[in-house]
């Protein structure tokens, strides 16, 4: 994992602080995990979250519910009432059952009910771990890895992988790697899935999850029983530095400009 280089997007914004956690509820619904957006304060918990983002990154290092954050806030807001036409066109963020364990267990930020009954820790454990599959336990034990590391996760399934990960976030920074999983690899699929990720900048990572023999999985602690063995794959190329050939040519480009204009 050390071998693994963070790109930064070309005109890509460092991400803000995040704004302070609270605890959140997401329903089951046919065989998917909704977390609502009015769970989330619906559009006036967007609104304080852009003030946050404004102030914060406007050099204001506390913040504090006051009269005047308040008006800053009335000023940022459109007054002809546009905002809700920026909402998302679906009100609810479907989470992975992987995802949802992470939240909700090794976090406590997430709530979990199904049939409007709230699930304890051992039911939501054995809901999704049904709805994950065989490969649940391994993918989650995997997913919280990458997490506890530092790792911002998204799917691989562009990629055929379990996971894109990358350092800062994916609107500023490129994937640095993608997560395969897999206990044996041979040696084509092996160089397919290297020559992909490297035509895309990425190095390749294959975890190998070895799960103790008649380990009773019907307990999220059964998590902390599963070693991960992983080797990273990076295949040494000239830097293609686009993000310097873009500058350039953009200032080749406004040059010409210049030129033509005198």
């Amino acid at each position: 994992m050390d071998l693994l280089k963070n790109e930064k997007k070309y005109g890509g914004e460092e991400p803000p602080e995040q704004v302070p956690t609270r605890v959140c509820n997401a329903i089951i619904y046919g065989g998917e995990l909704w977390l609502r957006m009015k769970d989330l304060g619906g559009p006036s918990f967007l609104r304080r979250y852009v003030l946050y983002r404004y102030l914060r990154n406007n050099g204001w290092a506390q913040l504090e519910a006051t009269d005047a954050n308040e008006k800053v806030m009335k000023r940022l807001i459109d007054p002809e009432g546009v905002w809700k036409d920026r909402r998302p066109l679906h009100d609810r963020l479907y989470l992975s059952p992987e995802e949802t364990i992470f939240l909700s267990i090794d976090m406590n930020v997430l709530v979990v009910s199904e049939n409007k009954k709230e699930l304890t820790s051992g039911e939501l454990w054995l809901r999704m771990k049904d709805l994950g599959g065989p490969l649940f336990l391994r993918r989650y034990v995997l997913y919280r890895y990458l997490r506890n590391n530092g790792w911002c996760v998204r799917s691989g399934l562009p990629y055929g992988c379990e996971y894109l990960i990358y350092k800062g976030n994916p609107e500023s920074h490129h994937a640095a790697a993608g997560v395969k999983m897999e206990s044996k690899m041979d040696a084509h699929t092996f160089i397919g899935f290297n020559r992909t990720l490297t035509n895309m900048k990425k190095a390749l990572v294959i975890v190998t999850p070895l799960v103790p023999e008649g380990l009773n999985t019907n307990d999220h602690r059964s998590a902390d029983s599963v070693k991960l063995l992983m080797s990273t794959s990076t295949t040494m190329f000239v830097e293609r530095k686009m993000n310097d050939i873009k500058k350039k040519e953009f200032e080749e480009y406004k040059r010409n400009l210049k030129r033509k204009a005198e």
